[in-house]
């Protein structure tokens, strides 16, 4: 068989995941909607990472016989979690949730997490304090620590 769309450029390249997933694939080429897998992002304070169940929605039928599909179906026959390696990073004492972001103020995912459609793997961020302060400013938003972030 031939798998083109799983040959990774060497550009842009984060951190390897166990299982080699493309986002430039998933949501570039076959446009899938960022909410199919990361369902909780308008109303949890984390995304969350589907679960492989949510995989086998398509893969049950496409490419099964992939190596890393065949390598997903082995996390999801032994009902053990796929260990991702977590790329962005927001400080413990920092009350960040996605939620009043993309309900209320409309912000975009591409806002934060770049243009991840075009990417095979996805670098590591960590979000500083003066990238949230500069987007308050210039949406006008709440920039008072205590009752913004730090509570």
């Amino acid at each position: 068989m031939f798998f083109f769309f799983y040959i990774y450029p060497h550009r842009e390249l984060g951190p390897a995941q166990p299982i080699a997933f493309s986002h430039r694939v998933h949501a570039g080429v076959k446009t899938i909607d960022c909410r199919f897998c990361h369902p909780f992002v308008a109303r949890s304070a984390r995304a969350g990472i589907p679960d492989v169940q949510k995989c086998f929605f398509c893969h049950e039928y496409i490419i099964p016989l992939h190596p890393e599909i065949r390598k997903e179906r082995r996390y999801f026959d032994t009902a053990n979690p796929v260990p991702w390696v977590r790329v962005f990073y927001v400080p413990d004492f920092v009350k960040f949730k996605h939620q009043p972001h993309i309900q209320w103020g409309n912000v975009e995912c591409v806002e934060c997490h770049g243009a991840v459609e075009t990417l095979d793997r996805l670098p590591a961020v960590s979000f500083q304090m003066n990238f949230c302060i500069e987007c308050h400013r210039s949406r006008d938003a709440q920039l008072d620590c205590w009752l913004a972030c730090h509570h």
